[in-house]
């Protein structure tokens, strides 16, 4: 992600990648080659040889130089990194999940708020063009309220990667890769009252259900499965008058009549659309609304509720 972030920064006008911290020998020097992910990077050279180099990033936060940074960095290291990077006057934007636990969530946002600087969290699908379509559709009033939604997402076991199958350093699945689902969810329909979950395969993944009283119908499905399985991101929604669907092949509309439509949404890269808002909330001076750091927490607090519920077998968990 840190590449993905990298590349999308590069091609805003007027900003500057003045540095970079990491751990990594090959990656400071300039050679990516060996970075592993589900995220396909095209081969364009990403040049930050004029960047300040860093190994420590304890040094890079206090850099007086530095008006914001970006945390692309194992979960359970994001809260001493974005506090510290706070509490020295620089504007954040955070990987998500924003963090581990509930309390680690709130001490962010009480830095953010202590220290008045802008925090965002990257829940990359708020500006995925499809995404943002489903939230249209749902918000709108056009097609009525929503009666039911289910979110899948799933991809083989990280094994590219030496954190991310450590549950006590990314959280799992659920935590990790589930979070943009569960955050898709809140923002479409709000908090539920209750959530149920139940383990689906044999390594992580899970499936859950949101209860709304009175309310729409809410599951969400998917996590880590056997390793090499290809990253798979679906979503159905039905609407009083509708229904919108992401497939493989394609976002498709059904209207009242069952007429399908290939819809082709407005937008590009969600990545570089984070990126420049981010930036652009910066240079404005301006809360991220259309990505409030509160809600990316709320995720988190439904993600912990999910894996209390798997372990106890589907259990309902009041909200």
């Amino acid at each position: 992600m840190g590449v993905t972030h990298l590349s999308a920064f590069t091609k805003i006008p007027g900003v500057e990648v003045a540095a970079v911290c990491t751990q990594d020998p090959n990656v400071l020097s300039g050679d990516l080659s060996k970075i592993g992910g589900n995220i396909k990077r095209e081969g364009d050279p990403l040049d930050f040889s004029a960047a300040k180099k860093y190994t420590d990033w304890r040094e890079l936060v206090v850099d007086s130089g530095l008006d914001a940074i970006d945390i692309c960095l194992p979960t359970d290291l994001h809260p001493a990194v974005s506090i510290a990077a706070l509490a020295a006057g620089k504007h954040v934007l955070c990987e998500k999940p924003m963090a581990l636990t509930e309390a680690d969530c709130e001490r962010i946002l009480a830095a953010a708020e202590q220290y008045n600087r802008l925090l965002m969290i990257g829940q990359v699908l708020r500006f995925w063009p499809e995404y943002r379509y489903l939230q249209d559709f749902g918000k709108s009033g056009k097609y009525g309220a929503i009666r039911s939604a289910t979110f899948v997402r799933q991809c083989g076991l990280p094994d590219w990667s030496k954190w991310l199958p450590v549950d006590a350093r990314s959280g799992g699945a659920v935590l990790d890769l589930l979070i943009h689902d569960i955050d898709q969810a809140l923002l479409l329909c709000g908090m539920p009252d209750r959530v149920a979950a139940k383990k689906l395969g044999d390594v992580d993944g899970v499936t859950a259900t949101l209860i709304y009283p009175n309310g729409p119908e809410v599951r969400i499905q998917g996590g880590w499965f056997l390793p090499g399985a290809p990253l798979v991101m679906t979503f159905q929604a039905r609407a009083e008058r509708a229904e919108l669907e992401l497939t493989p092949g394609g976002l498709m509309l059904s209207d009242a009549a069952g007429q399908k439509t290939n819809v082709t949404p407005e937008g590009g890269d969600g990545y570089a659309a984070e990126v420049e808002y981010f930036v652009e909330c910066c240079r404005d001076g301006k809360k991220p609304d259309l990505c409030p750091p509160r809600e990316s927490a709320q995720a988190v607090k439904i993600a912990l509720l999910l894996k209390q519920s798997r372990a106890l077998d589907g259990e309902q968990i009041k909200c």
